[in-house]
């Protein structure tokens, strides 16, 4: 059987097991992709600190060549940061997304059990929530949302 045949059913077949995983397994798995994701945000600003304290050494007597040396250097460390935050906000968003359908899960098992008092099932979802607020306050200190007022209705109508 020839390798071009043989890929595609191991790509779905990947594609497949992944979809399989539990909701805890992919939390876990973005966990640590965060965690890598925060590594190589740091990594990345260290590489920026360097590039500008490389460009802010360049005096009088420095060369066309240095100073092109250390733009360069400058614009692979913040294209090296812009695309480590990017995947940092990837896995933040996966996070928060799989500690939802956590809690989720757990609400519908909670629900199933009619003999729970309110408070029984409060105190059974309250450790249940505490990783969604955490992945949520995670993922706020990332995003900035901004609101955006809608003209009122009589703005509209005017040309």
């Amino acid at each position: 059987m020839s390798p071009l045949r043989v890929l595609p059913a191991v790509l779905a077949l990947t594609v497949a097991l992944a979809a399989c995983q539990s909701p805890a397994k992919k939390a876990v798995n973005d966990e640590v992709k965060v965690a890598k994701g925060v590594e190589a945000v740091c990594a990345a600003r260290l590489d920026v600190d360097a590039a500008v304290a490389s460009v802010n050494s360049l005096t009088a007597q420095s060369t066309i060549g240095d100073a092109e040396k250390a733009g360069e250097s400058l614009k692979a460390a913040l294209s090296k940061l812009e695309g480590a935050e990017e995947q940092l906000n990837k896995a933040e968003v996966k996070e928060y997304r799989d500690q939802v359908q956590l809690f989720q899960k757990a609400v519908q098992s909670v629900t199933k059990d009619k003999n729970l008092t309110l408070e029984q099932a409060a105190e059974q979802l309250k450790d249940k929530a505490a990783p969604v607020v955490a992945a949520r306050e995670q993922l706020a200190a990332t995003t900035v949302c901004v609101e955006i007022e809608e003209p009122a209705a009589q703005d509209k109508a005017k040309p």
